[in-house]
């Protein structure tokens, strides 16, 4: 497959989010409608949807629609409606996960394969490029090296997460949350069970260390890996976070701008969008939203991602307290502001936090009257709100499109001509019958006159880089008249962008062309198929694939008891330091081994080879509402 443009994809929980991503320099942005799109908390009207595809095409950004839970018979129909209107309305692609409608008829828009999907091998991506898909978005477990393999074999693009909160499970096999609180992650309603707090305990009821937040993973960041995964294939970055405000998809997709355009310029590769992001702020992925970082297995399942003690923002690392007072602490390491956030570890793993209320030199007040808060001395100080970077934050990007301004004239008119500078060539253009005005008699000064005029551009998307005069005599016009005349040629300009369509023609073709020349897939059985409806059965058993049942949803929760609920590369004993296969796990201790909370009981097996765990559901179920995303 050709280099395609490289494109930096970013998340976009409503309008307002998605046009902030794309003037921090998103070239795409993917956005859930009112059902269907795996977070049921960041659902959009279509109305909205257009508005932001309008936008985006000034840019030359695409937006996605996510149609990417798993549905119901009695569902379908209306995704399908929803999949159309969505073209209507102007997306550029669907993200899905259910099989079932690739046998339905689908507007001409580009599929692509959710991570939901599972797409963890080669086979399985050779699958589903051979079943319609142009697009697979592969298992954030992945390494460089796995991706490459993928790259090397299937020819289709290849998105990759590069950062932004973990799963524990591979995407789409997760069932925990569906066993013990009916919220099924497949269907966008998952309650994060895996920032639950656990007892870790032996079969003998033995505790194995202190209760803790086992199965929650730190957050992805891969910001000095893009140009790794550039080379192994990768042609979309996608940060995660459908669920984060403003603040964080700007600072993160601004962060993520420059590092990509410095690896494409290196690389001679294009990019997918146009314009020059102007920004007021300089991006710091430390100071938006983020549990501690890790790589996260990109160069093999090494460890080191759990995030045991709080499944809450850390933030930044500043230092350690070096003294307390009755209303707070003393710190020596640098500035803090009013409304600054802290999260405090202590010297015995404790975690705790406050917010400053004031700053006297090295002495930090924290909470308020009669509660302030003291800290532990020698407690680890993390910030994860930074009260004056968020104040830089409140306003959005610029995002400016070079433009050149030309005057020229025939016989009977003067014609103003404004023409985008980019690979487009998109023009617009304005005629004055020379009736109507009078022969400029400086031709300098008016020169200067219209220069300063047509640069006048503001809040608008673009900037005048260039100016032509083509006339034997300009127009004499006053300020207001040429003020009119750069509105109405930049309004024409503006309009033409976000009126562009693309063509549907390659998408109808590609369709017919692969979607009945599917390969065998890669397993006979597959327990986590998420198969919802008949129309999902009914494409597998085109392709040979043996489903011997409906996915869990299907089922009552009661059912799912000593089920496998995920598979993992996580492994609780690695990240505790009590390795199996290295030999640190006391003998005292009897396996199976168990987590244990309020709302379950679940089974761990762990598979030594791999560094992984699956986990089953042992006990009785239970109900829960939140663990906090």
């Amino acid at each position: 497959m050709a280099n395609p443009s490289i494109e930096l994809l970013s998340p976009a929980r409503d309008i307002d989010i998605g046009k902030s991503a794309i003037l921090a320099g998103a070239d795409a942005v993917y956005i859930g409608a009112s059902e269907f799109g795996a977070r049921t908390a960041a659902g959009n009207s279509l109305d909205d949807i257009s508005k932001l595809c309008a936008f985006a095409r000034v840019y030359g950004a695409k937006v996605y629609l996510a149609l990417n839970t798993l549905l119901r018979d009695s569902e379908i129909d209306r995704a399908v409606d929803m999949a159309w209107r969505a073209w209507e309305a102007g997306v550029d692609a669907l993200i899905i996960q259910d099989m079932g409608l690739l046998e339905c008829p689908l507007p001409p828009l580009e599929l692509h394969a959710s991570t939901q999907c599972h797409i963890a091998s080669v086979d399985k991506a050779e699958f589903l490029a051979e079943s319609g898909f142009e697009r697979i978005v592969v298992a954030r477990e992945l390494s460089c090296s796995e991706i490459a393999k993928i790259h090397s074999r299937v020819p289709v693009r290849i998105e990759a997460f590069i950062h932004g909160a973990l799963c524990v499970s591979y995407s789409g096999q997760c069932r925990l949350s569906y066993a013990i609180g009916g919220r099924s992650a497949n269907r966008g309603e998952c309650a994060q069970p895996c920032r639950m707090l656990y007892s870790f305990k032996d079969s003998m009821g033995c505790s194995i260390a202190p209760p803790a937040h086992y199965l929650s993973l730190r957050d992805m960041n891969r910001s000095e890996w893009i140009g790794a995964l550039l080379d192994a294939g990768v042609s979309s970055f996608k940060i995660e976070g459908r669920l984060k405000d403003a603040s964080y998809v700007k600072n993160v997709t601004l962060a993520y701008r420059r590092i990509l355009d410095a690896e494409i310029a290196a690389r001679g590769l294009g990019k997918e969008s146009y314009g020059k992001v102007i920004s007021g702020f300089e991006p710091d992925l430390s100071k938006t939203f983020n549990r501690g970082f890790t790589s996260y297995n990109i160069c093999g399942n090494r460890g080191g991602n759990s995030a045991f003690s709080t499944p809450k923002a850390r933030g930044e690392f500043l230092g350690v307290v070096s003294g307390v007072f009755k209303c707070g602490m003393i710190f020596k390491g640098g500035e803090l502001s009013n409304g600054d956030g802290l999260l405090f570890e202590a010297p015995d793993s404790s975690v705790s936090g406050a917010q400053v209320s004031g700053v006297d030199n090295e002495k930090v007040r924290l909470g308020s009257p009669p509660k302030w808060f003291v800290p532990a001395k020698g407690s680890k100080i993390f910030r994860n709100k930074d009260a004056s970077f968020g104040k830089l934050l409140t306003d959005d990007c610029r995002r400016k499109l070079d433009m050149a301004f030309n005057i020229s004239e025939d016989a009977n008119f003067y014609i103003f001509e404004a023409a985008l500078l980019d690979a487009r060539g998109i023009k617009s253009e304005i005629k004055i019958p020379k009736s109507d005005v009078e022969a400029s008699v400086n031709r300098a000064e008016q020169e200067r006159r219209f220069k300063n005029s047509f640069s006048k551009l503001g809040k608008t998307p673009f900037e005048a880089k260039s100016f032509a005069f083509e006339c034997e005599k300009l127009p004499h016009l006053c300020a207001s008249r040429m003020n009119s005349i750069r509105r109405d040629i930049v309004c024409a300009l503006s309009e033409k962008l976000s009126g562009l369509r693309r063509d549907a023609s390659s998408r109808e073709n590609f369709r017919k062309a692969k979607i009945f020349d599917a390969s065998k897939y890669p397993m006979e059985r597959d327990e986590f198929a998420n198969v919802l409806n008949s129309k999902a059965m009914e494409f597998y058993a085109k392709r040979g694939v043996n489903i011997s049942g409906f996915a869990c949803e299907a089922n009552s929760v009661a059912r799912m008891r000593g089920k496998k609920l995920m598979t993992t590369l996580h492994c609780i004993l690695r990240e505790i330091g009590l390795c199996k296969r290295e030999g640190k796990l006391p003998a005292k201790f009897t396996e199976p081994f168990f987590l244990e909370s309020s709302a379950a009981r679940l089974r761990l097996d762990f598979d030594c080879r791999r560094c992984g765990m699956e986990i089953y559901l042992d006990g009785d179920s239970g109900n829960f509402d939140k663990c906090g995303r």
